[in-house]
């Protein structure tokens, strides 16, 4: 039995979701006979007169551009329920969707994953201390999942690139439309050595209402999610949610008190999620504390070309070196920069750097 056909099309139709599919299924091993059913027959049990119309009358045509998308290109994967390759973990959640269509390499849903996830305007330290673990979390059999989105899952995909580990990238849009357009060369990269995936059908644009949807699966794919930098009302509170809801666990990075972007991470503290400081932790947590673990140097700069300097500084103590390298301006430069800041009380000395003023 092989429904593939069936539930890519039962996939485009809105009014319908998983939960429906999997009840469908229980009337209907095979999902050609409920196609072809009688409207009274699928009515009877317990469709609204909406979803019947949406059945009796689906193109079938989609489908056949689905699977014209699958032949384009040999890193080009429909997966489904019935797939061996469909992730295991991901099948396990309350409402696994039916159909995942993806772009690059499978063996990236054949190792343990974990999510890194934040704030998508992360202090600068955020950034850096996301994509450092990711580094090195991709030095080991980890495959990192985050959501391609801008801040900290940008950062978490590029320390996974920089190490030449695999990255699952979790769209809210179609395979073939991403989301920031800023971030197409991260995706391209992606492609090569990681893997973009998402339930949305082809020339499916950016919508509010997908992104929760989509962090239901960044979860679900993951042993753990771990949460780098958030807000209290945030998507990465709500991907945490979701990752208690799926009995998986949760852990969060502490940062100053005096960092906005920090008071999601220290709630999540509050309610028992794990609290974590270093990669190795991480891997502790995971069973996995006997694997390879290189602490990364990574010295390249993640706002070379931001001219905002107060950017450059985080909530905690920054050092002078440590703003040179992120800003990349000279010495010079920085010393009259922190200056100015200084006077318009963006910022404050103290002993041994500077640190952010609240804004």
């Amino acid at each position: 039995m092989n429904n593939k056909y069936y539930l890519l099309a039962l996939n485009r139709i809105a009014q319908i979701g998983p939960r429906t599919i999997l009840k469908l299924l229980r009337f209907w091993p095979e999902l050609e006979e409920m196609f072809q059913s009688s409207p009274q027959q699928l009515e009877q049990v317990g469709l609204s007169t909406q979803i019947v119309q949406a059945i009796k009358q689906f193109n079938f045509s989609e489908v056949e551009a689905d699977l014209s998308w699958e032949k384009e290109a040999d890193n080009h994967h429909l997966l489904t329920w019935d797939d061996i390759s469909y992730p295991a973990l991901l099948k396990e959640i309350y409402d696994p969707p039916p159909v995942l269509y993806a772009k690059g390499q499978l063996a990236c849903l054949q190792q343990a994953m974990i999510a890194i996830v934040g704030s998508r305007k992360p202090s600068i330290t955020g950034s850096e201390t996301a994509r450092r673990f990711a580094y090195e979390l991709a030095l080991n059999p980890l495959t990192i999942v985050s959501g391609l989105a801008l801040g900290i899952d940008a950062q978490a995909h590029k320390g996974c690139l920089d190490a030449e580990g695999k990255t699952i990238a979790v769209m809210g849009t179609g395979i073939d439309y991403v989301y920031p357009r800023q971030h197409y060369h991260i995706a391209d990269k992606i492609c090569q050595k990681g893997l973009l995936i998402t339930e949305f059908s082809l020339n499916t644009t950016p919508n509010p209402g997908h992104f929760p949807r989509r962090n239901r699966i960044i979860s679900g794919l993951s042993l753990a999610t771990l949460v780098v930098e958030a807000g209290l009302r945030s998507g990465s509170l709500i991907t945490a949610r979701l990752a208690l809801e799926q009995n998986r666990d949760v852990l969060a990075i502490p940062s100053s008190i005096h960092n906005p972007q920090a008071q999601g991470c220290h709630y999540l503290l509050q309610q028992g999620a794990k609290l974590v400081t270093s990669s190795q932790e991480v891997l502790d947590e995971l069973g996995m504390e006997n694997q390879l673990v290189i602490q990364s140097n990574m010295t390249q700069s993640l706002a070379s070309d931001n001219k905002n300097l107060v950017k450059c500084i985080g909530f905690e103590i920054t050092t002078i070196d440590q703003i040179i390298v992120r800003s990349g301006l000279s010495v010079e430069e920085v010393a009259c920069g922190l200056a100015a800041l200084e006077l318009q009380g963006l910022i404050k000395a103290i002993p041994g750097g500077y640190m952010r003023c609240l804004s």
